[in-house]
């Protein structure tokens, strides 16, 4: 979706506007906010960073409550299946050349002073990464419900990971993108039937991502419904997400002592958030990443994987105690 003002669309997006620049020759779609009254001047830019595959619009209600910490961007990543910024990897995206684009994309825009990355899920590994591509530019970083490489059980584990997950990881992904190119219609439209039914709290969507989904705001939803019909048109595009999955559980699982290496490179001050109904996480390896230098960690209790979208106001509240005590 693209809007000259989002207040079009929903009035609390009234400011929010689409932009358009191009990366490399590729063109990319964002969303930008001018910060409001209460941002300090020169206050740093706030750039949200979705899930893998994913578009600005999946968490734009996030951005009016970041408005007053300074300008707010939301961006298309490459491969999206629902936005506008272009595919420039033939084989689809992986979470280390999507930390490249993010730092190109900075580049690109010639932001003034420095940065504030936000991550949410497989997102959350990528601005961590970017992170540590672009020490000087970077103030801090939110990564929420982050994919991070999870602890290793036992050693039995770990070589199941370093030989059948290695080959799994190889040969799954182009396989799956020929799968998902045949079925990706009935893919979205399974996904959309699971996302209209408020109320739900015993089925399949529920148990996927924790918490309770009916706290996201109805414009929100909205949104996203209509997000997945423009997706159905272009069902070729869920090809890209085999190849971005397998990337991160690369990350994740097989190459662990690479991207763990990659993360102690960030300079920036971290805060990891995750809800504490969040199924998709491991709150003891998020710990375990907590315990670095600068990064901080935070529990929400009775939230799930829609953090950010769920307890916005809550979200903002954190964030802004956390960016005052690093003295942003």
């Amino acid at each position: 979706m693209r809007y000259d003002d989002w207040g079009a669309r929903s009035e609390q997006w009234t400011g929010l506007r689409s932009m358009s620049t191009s990366v490399c020759g590729v063109p990319v779609h964002y969303v930008r906010a001018d910060p409001d009254a209460a941002a300090a001047p020169g206050a740093a830019t706030h750039l949200l960073v979705p899930p893998m595959t994913g578009s600005a619009s999946m968490w734009i209600d996030l951005v009016p409550h970041l408005r007053r910490f300074g300008p707010v961007i939301s961006v298309d990543l490459p491969g999206t299946i629902a936005g506008h910024t272009g595919a420039p990897y033939r084989r689809g995206p992986r979470a280390d050349l999507d930390a490249r684009f993010v730092v190109a994309f900075v580049r690109r825009l010639r932001l003034e002073g420095e940065v504030v990355l936000h991550g949410w899920s497989t997102g959350g590994l990528v601005a961590a990464l970017a992170a540590g591509m672009m020490p000087g530019k970077t103030r801090g970083v939110v990564l929420v419900a982050p994919a991070l490489p999870w602890r290793r059980a036992s050693r039995t584990e770990t070589l199941g990971w370093q030989t059948l997950g290695r080959l799994v990881v190889a040969a799954g992904p182009p396989t799956t993108r020929v799968a998902l190119r045949l079925v990706g219609r009935r893919i979205l439209a399974s996904k959309r039937n699971a996302i209209k039914t408020p109320g739900d709290t015993s089925g399949s969507r529920t148990i996927r991502i924790g918490g309770d989904p009916d706290r996201v705001a109805g414009a929100q939803v909205a949104l996203w419904l209509d997000d997945l019909d423009a997706a159905s048109e272009h069902p070729e595009r869920l090809a890209g997400t085999a190849t971005a999955f397998a990337s991160v559980i690369e990350a994740m699982f097989i190459s662990q002592r690479t991207t763990n290496a990659a993360l102690d490179s960030v300079r920036a001050p971290v805060l990891v958030l995750w809800g504490s109904d969040d199924p998709l996480v491991d709150p003891a390896s998020l710990l375990q990443h907590a315990r670095r230098p600068s990064w901080t960690s935070r529990s929400i209790e009775d939230v799930g994987h829609l953090l950010p979208l769920e307890v916005p106001d809550l979200y903002e509240e954190v964030v802004g105690t956390w960016l005052a005590g690093i003295g942003t």
